[in-house]
C-alpha cells in the first residue's frame, strides 16, 4: 500500500471517529448554560456588598456605577483563560464537555458580548417604558420592535434546541453554529497543561477554586429557589382580609386608567391576588411605601407585581 492511500485512511478514520463521537444530552447543556448564566449575577452581587460595607471608597462607587462593564471584563478574562487552556467555557468545563474548534475571539463574542448587549437592549427598553417626555416615532419604533426581536431570537434558540433533542442539527444552539463549534465529550480529562508549566500549574490551582465556587454558587441558586417557593406558598396561603363595612365610593376611572394618578396607563402592571392594574411607577411607589395593595388592602410585596406586556 503507498504512502499516500496509508495516509488517505488514516484521516477517513479520525475523522470517522470524530464523527461517531456521542454527542452531551440536552439536558447536560441546558444544565452548564444555566450555571454560565450565573456567573453574572454573581459578581454583581459581590460588587454590590463591596459597595455598601465602602459606599465612600472612590473604587467601589466607580466599579458599581459601570458594574456590568467590569464584569464584562472579568468574565471575558475567565472565559478567555478557560477557552486557552480547555476549548471549553467554564460552564462546559465543569460538565466535561470541550468545544471541537477553539475558535476562542468568536466564541467570547457569541458568548459573552451579545448577552452583554442584550443586557443593554433591556435596560434601554426599561428606560423607555418609564420615560413619558420622549415620544417620538423613532422612539416608538424602537420600543415596540426590541420585544418582538427578543421573542423571535428565543424563538429560533428554542428551534435549534428542539432540533438538537431529536438529532436533526448538532448544533444546541445558533451562537454555536455561527462561532463554528460543537460541543463533546472531554476524551482525555487529564489537564492539557504541562505539571512543569508554572502559569499553568498557577491556572490549574485557580480552576480547581473556581469549580468550588461554580458548587457553592449552585448551591445558593437551589437555596434561593427553594426560599422563593416556601415565600410564594405562604403569600399564597395568607388569609384574605374582610371587606371593610363600608366602601368607599370611588369615582368612575376610564378602562385603561391607572387608579392612581387618573391618567393612561404607563407600563401597565397587575397586582398578584387583587387583579387590579396600574401604572408601574405608581404602584411601585406605593407598595415600596405602604407594602399593601390600595384596592384590597392586602399586604403585597414588589415581587408580586406583575408586568403586562
Amino acid at each position: 500500500m503507498s504512502s499516500s492511500n496509508i495516509h488517505e485512511t488514516v484521516n477517513f478514520t479520525s475523522s470517522s471517529a470524530e464523527t461517531s463521537t456521542p454527542l452531551p444530552s440536552v439536558f447536560e447543556l441546558l444544565a452548564q448554560e444555566r450555571l454560565t448564566d450565573l456567573i453574572r449575577p454573581c459578581l454583581r452581587q459581590i460588587l454590590k456588598f463591596l459597595y455598601e460595607i465602602r459606599p465612600v471608597s472612590n473604587l467601589f462607587r466607580i466599579l458599581y456605577k459601570y458594574k456590568d462593564e467590569f464584569i464584562l471584563l472579568i468574565e471575558s478574562i475567565i472565559q478567555w483563560l478557560y477557552l486557552h487552556f480547555y476549548s471549553a467555557l467554564i460552564g462546559e468545563h465543569f460538565y466535561g464537555l470541550k468545544r471541537t474548534a477553539n475558535h476562542r475571539l468568536r466564541s467570547l463574542i457569541f458568548s459573552v458580548f451579545l448577552p452583554y448587549v442584550k443586557l443593554k437592549l433591556d435596560s434601554l427598553h426599561e428606560q423607555m417604558n418609564t420615560n413619558n417626555n420622549n415620544r417620538n416615532a423613532t422612539f416608538y419604533i424602537i420600543l415596540k420592535l426590541l420585544p418582538k426581536i427578543q421573542i423571535f431570537i428565543e424563538g429560533v434558540c428554542w428551534l435549534y434546541r428542539i432540533g438538537y433533542a431529536f438529532g436533526r442539527t448538532e448544533y444546541y444552539s445558533p451562537a454555536l453554529q455561527l462561532a463554528g463549534v460543537k460541543l463533546t465529550y472531554i476524551k482525555d480529562p487529564s489537564p492539557v497543561i504541562p505539571p512543569t508549566n508554572t502559569s499553568g500549574r498557577f491556572f490549574a490551582i485557580i480552576s480547581q477554586i473556581m469549580s468550588s465556587g461554580l458548587f457553592l454558587i449552585q448551591f445558593i441558586d437551589w437555596w434561593n429557589n427553594t426560599n422563593g417557593s416556601s415565600k410564594q406558598t405562604s403569600i399564597g396561603t395568607t388569609s384574605i382580609p374582610p371587606l371593610p363595612t363600608t366602601i368607599p365610593m370611588r369615582p368612575a376611572i376610564g378602562k385603561r386608567q391607572c387608579p392612581l394618578c387618573r391618567q393612561p396607563c404607563n407600563v401597565p402592571t397587575a397586582v398578584s391576588g387583587s387583579g387590579y392594574v396600574y401604572c408601574y411607577t405608581c404602584i411601585s411607589n406605593y407598595v415600596t411605601r405602604y407594602h399593601k395593595c390600595p384596592a384590597t388592602n392586602q399586604p403585597v410585596t414588589n415581587e408580586q407585581l406583575i408586568k403586562i406586556y
